[in-house]
């Protein structure tokens, strides 16, 4: 039976031409190598069709510790490209029926492929997870907060059974004051951070569930940062760790990735 062909990304030939591509094994455990498409080089291993195929992969999908080892195993390798290749990644199990239907697809892309790793070299992407412990951020509004202290000053003039309703309402004042000023916090740091970009793009925060933590995500972004750029940027990110924290902002940034939300292609 044949084999299939599965991609990891899309690297310069200029660049595996300085360096070759070094020794490494691929998802089904056989070697990794390039085909050639002129300006850009495939970096694919064949993985057996009986364990790849279109049925299999639907069934492995639902087992967790396959889906966990074999999608790790694919970040690991562009991680590994990322070091020495400007690459275009692409998404786990991506699998072609054979070299000739892969150099197809690719040959059709290939122009455009190769103006994105020109725009892609020589910057790097960066993500940025700003979380938030509501009890320290309620606490810092309600000490702080203008709108918060004359609504407090204006309950105890009332009677105790309208301090009562008032304090309720107080409660969901208070709960908009704190997503006001996450949203202001959160896109402030944003404006100053983008400027160091080439791009840059907001994404969706995830809940608890995911993240795994007892804080709140409140902002999830990502950045293209030119090379010359980096260091600047990651001074400015490690003075706005440190000043914010004691006002329960937690600001995590990864990074460098592949280009996984630059890479666009038509």
């Amino acid at each position: 039976m044949e084999n299939l062909i599965y991609l990891y990304g899309i690297i310069p030939n200029k660049e595996t031409a300085e360096t070759p591509l070094p020794s490494l094994k691929g998802v089904d455990d056989q070697q990794i190598y390039t085909l050639n498409l002129g300006d850009v080089d495939a970096v694919v291993c064949d993985v057996r069709e009986a364990e790849f195929n279109e049925k299999t992969l639907e069934e492995k999908m639902n087992n967790v510790e396959w889906l966990r080892v074999k999608a790790f195993h694919h970040h690991e390798m562009l991680m590994q490209l990322h070091e020495t290749y400007t690459v275009i990644p692409m998404k786990f199990c991506t699998i072609y029926q054979s070299s000739s239907s892969l150099m197809d697809k690719i040959g059709a892309l290939k122009e455009s492929m190769a103006n994105s790793l020109d725009f892609l070299s020589d910057k790097e992407e960066w993500n940025l997870k700003i979380y938030c412990d509501n009890k320290t951020l309620r606490e810092g509004i309600g000490a702080h907060n203008l709108t918060i202290d004359e609504k407090k000053k204006e309950i105890e003039t009332l009677s105790p059974g309208r301090q009562f309703l008032e304090k309720k309402k107080l409660e969901q004042l208070i709960d908009q004051e704190v997503e006001k000023e996450k949203d202001s916090f959160s896109n402030s740091l944003h404006d100053e951070l983008k400027a160091y970009s080439i791009e840059n793009e907001v994404k969706k925060n995830w809940n608890k569930d995911v993240t795994g933590r007892s804080e709140e995500m409140c902002w999830n972004s990502v950045y293209l940062i030119p090379l010359s750029d980096v260091e600047a940027f990651l001074s400015n990110l490690k003075t706005m760790k440190e000043k914010y924290e004691a006002a329960g902002w937690q600001l995590e940034l990864t990074g460098p990735w592949p280009a996984y939300h630059f890479a666009n292609l038509t």
